[in-house]
This record gives C-alpha cells, sequence and structure tokens, in this order.
C-alpha cells in the first residue's frame, strides 16, 4: 500500500492538470472572441436589370453574363455570353475580363484584370454595381 503522501499527491497533480486545462480553454475562447467579424463581400446593384438586388459573393469565383450558367444572368444587351469573373483571392477579391466585346470598367477605367477594394464602381454593359467588403 502507497504512504498517504502519495494520495495527496496525486489529487494535487490532477488539481493541476485540471486547472491548466480551464487556463487554455478560457484562452482560446477569448482569441475567438477578440477576433473582428469578417464582412461579406457583396455585388449592389445600381443601375441596370438588377437595380436595387445585392448579391453576396460566397462562391469562389462569380461570373456575370448574359447567358445561363453565370452566377449572375444580365438581360442587358451590351453583356457578353461570359463577360466578367471575380475571384476570392487570399488578398480580397479580383476582377478579370472574361473576354467580352464591350469590356469592364472599374471607377471609369477600362480594365482586363484589377484587385478590388470596398466602394469601387463596376460598369458592365449599361449595369452598374458597386463591390462592397
Amino acid at each position: 500500500m502507497p504512504p498517504w503522501w502519495f494520495y495527496v499527491a496525486l489529487v494535487g497533480l490532477l488539481m493541476l492538470i485540471g486547472l491548466l486545462m480551464l487556463l487554455i480553454a478560457a484562452a482560446r475562447r477569448r482569441r475567438v472572441t477578440d477576433a473582428a467579424p469578417a464582412r461579406r463581400a457583396e455585388l449592389e446593384f445600381v443601375s441596370g436589370p438588377l437595380v436595387g438586388q445585392t448579391i453576396h459573393l460566397d462562391r469562389d469565383i462569380t461570373t456575370i453574363g448574359s447567358v445561363a450558367g453565370n452566377t449572375v444572368l444580365l438581360t442587358d444587351t451590351g453583356v457578353s455570353r461570359k463577360h466578367v469573373g471575380i475571384r476570392k483571392v487570399s488578398a480580397g477579391y479580383e476582377l478579370a475580363d472574361l473576354g467580352s466585346t464591350n469590356g469592364v470598367y472599374v471607377n471609369g477605367e477600362r480594365v482586363a484584370r484589377r484587385k478590388l477594394e470596398g466602394g469601387d464602381v463596376i460598369r458592365v454593359g449599361a449595369t452598374e454595381i458597386v463591390f462592397r467588403a
């Protein structure tokens, strides 16, 4: 039979392990709580056939075009079949012209590819879209 102090030491060790587990759990909970909530990126249509609508960019790639199969279908005569793509990248979102006839404009400038910033105004055909992030 072990001496009495063995049982005292065992109980103390178990209490110390329990205390350490509680401290670790509290630190993890605090780290998650302190993180700023991620804002979802979205496209707000301010003119054109989808005026007043907002689309959340939940997919890795969002395509805009005039035929079925695109994420966003625009019935605008100035929009190509697959007009523009918006891709989620590590640093945010990137827009790319997918070979459209009439081009893609961001803040009035024709672009082939561009990193999007919150508040950028995208024009596709006669449709204007505000990128929110």
